[in-house]
């Protein structure tokens, strides 16, 4: 009998500088997702927390930005193979993936409202299931150092 491989993505929300509004809109949709998530910084008192920048690098697969600025340790979480979803234009360097032509190195959405962010969300998932695809795309990431 074949041995069932089950990836489950540690997502990591870094709430610092998100708008409470947006959080509020999201809280109901992130409990449907096939992931682990824990955050940074406040607004979500339900979801647990990670108490340094080491503990969340190390606990990261998938990094979600919910500001208009990208912080200062972002350069860390890149070198960490940590894969970004993010606002589209926070990175100059940022492409979205394609994992038809195997192109690009972040999930972006256009838009900083919950929908698009959510959806960004559900794509980096799908694609974290195919362990070569998302091998070549932590290789790609590293294009944002």
């Amino acid at each position: 009998m074949a041995k069932i491989n089950i990836r489950i993505p540690r997502i990591l929300l870094d709430l610092r500088n998100a708008d409470p509004k947006l959080l509020s809109e999201m809280e109901g949709a992130l409990d449907t997702l096939d992931a682990k998530i824990r955050v940074m910084g406040t607004g979500f008192s339900q979801l647990p927390h990670v108490f340094s920048l080491e503990e969340a690098l190390e606990e990261a697969d998938i990094w979600v930005y919910l500001s208009k600025k990208l912080p200062g340790d972002f350069q860390h979480t890149m070198k960490a193979g940590i894969i970004p979803v993010m606002l589209g234009g926070l990175h100059k360097k940022a492409a979205n993936y394609d994992p038809v032509n195997e192109r690009g190195n972040a999930f972006l959405f256009p838009k900083l409202e919950s929908w698009y962010i959510y959806g960004s969300m559900i794509r980096a998932i799908e694609n974290f299931n195919f362990s070569h695809d998302w091998s070549n795309l932590k290789s790609h990431g590293k294009a944002l150092i």
